[in-house]
């Protein structure tokens, strides 16, 4: 690990390590195949071995070791919400004043000495003394901003990628993992990916749903089909793995988040050399328009990252106004 702490993993001095994973495990003499088994199944970050920068995957590791080592020194799991995460933004939500706009899509930015204003797709537009823009950068990439921001910034919005997954959500009409005695968890090299196994909160014993988890390429290979097409194929592979499964299946859901025009992907990935080109750049203000969300934090990753991000970005709008 070349660093110590997780708020110093960007810096100049750690430039060596601003490599793709394909490069570094090449250097340890890894293989092709073994690149492919051991960092490209159900991909964590990327697509391929090739645009990731090792200096992420670094700093991801350690914040999860650092997380982990709370974790078990706390009364209290950590990172888990009552009826779910998703209650904390809505609980934020809750506690806001002033009008809570749904249902918009913002086309352009535009930026002025003494006031800000967006424009939406359906023509409303709506003026403020700042803008807070927490928009992922592969969405944001389509909105129009009059003035550009600087040239390092404007290159992080328009390249900086995101981790594509596509989920399929699956409902057990029977307890199939009786038969075979296996659990309904799986980890796979082929198209389904990993499954994940949802219980129910009130009575962990009970398996409500299965999550199939598509990520990189096997992500992009789905989403090229409908979704009908594609809870198909899922459910055709994952019987094949465990034939106990055969007609216990039903498909709840199938969700791409790349495919997502309001996300572009889940979490952000720095490419080999983005994290040296602009970590440092792609969350300043430009004029009267301020950055956040998770792809924007430097010390955490996730909703962790979220929120850390939103904390900065309200001093930066009260020192600015």
């Amino acid at each position: 690990m070349p660093f110590k702490d997780l708020e110093n993993w960007h810096d100049a001095a750690h430039w060596q390590y601003d490599v793709s994973v394909h490069s570094f495990l090449k250097r340890l003499g890894a293989s092709e195949a073994a690149i492919a088994l051991g960092y490209e199944t159900n991909i964590s970050y990327g697509t391929t071995a090739h645009d990731v920068s090792l200096l992420q995957l670094a700093f991801v590791d350690h914040w999860q070791s650092i997380n982990r080592r709370s974790s078990s020194t706390d009364d209290a799991f950590v990172g888990l919400f009552k009826g779910g995460n998703q209650n904390l933004p809505i609980g934020i939500a809750n506690h806001l004043r002033g009008d809570l706009l749904q249902g918009k899509r913002v086309s352009n930015i535009k930026l002025e000495v003494d006031r800000a204003s967006v424009r939406c797709s359906d023509g409303s537009a709506y003026q403020a003394k700042a803008i807070v823009c927490s928009m992922p950068f592969p969405t944001l990439r389509h909105v129009v901003i009059d003035p550009l921001p600087p040239k390092a910034q404007y290159r992080a919005i328009q390249t900086l990628g995101a981790k594509p997954i596509t989920q399929v959500h699956l409902i057990p009409l029977h307890p199939f993992w009786l038969k075979d005695g296996l659990s309904p968890a799986l980890w796979s090299d082929g198209l389904v990916g990993s499954v994940l196994v949802n219980r129910d909160l009130t009575d962990p014993s009970q398996i409500t749903s299965l999550t199939v988890w598509c990520s990189g390429l096997n992500a992009r290979n789905l989403d090229r089909y409908s979704k009908v097409d594609a809870g198909r194929m899922i459910v055709t592979e994952y019987e094949q793995l465990r034939p106990a499964a055969r007609g216990a299946l039903q498909v709840a859901a199938v969700h791409s988040w790349e495919k997502d025009p309001f996300s572009g992907g889940t979490w952000a990935i720095f490419q080999p050399g983005q994290v040296l080109e602009f970590a440092h750049t792609l969350a300043a203000a430009h004029g009267r328009l301020f950055f956040c969300g998770e792809h924007t934090a430097i010390s955490a990753r996730g909703m962790e990252a979220a929120m850390e991000s939103a904390e900065r970005v309200s001093l930066e709008v009260l020192g600015a106004l």
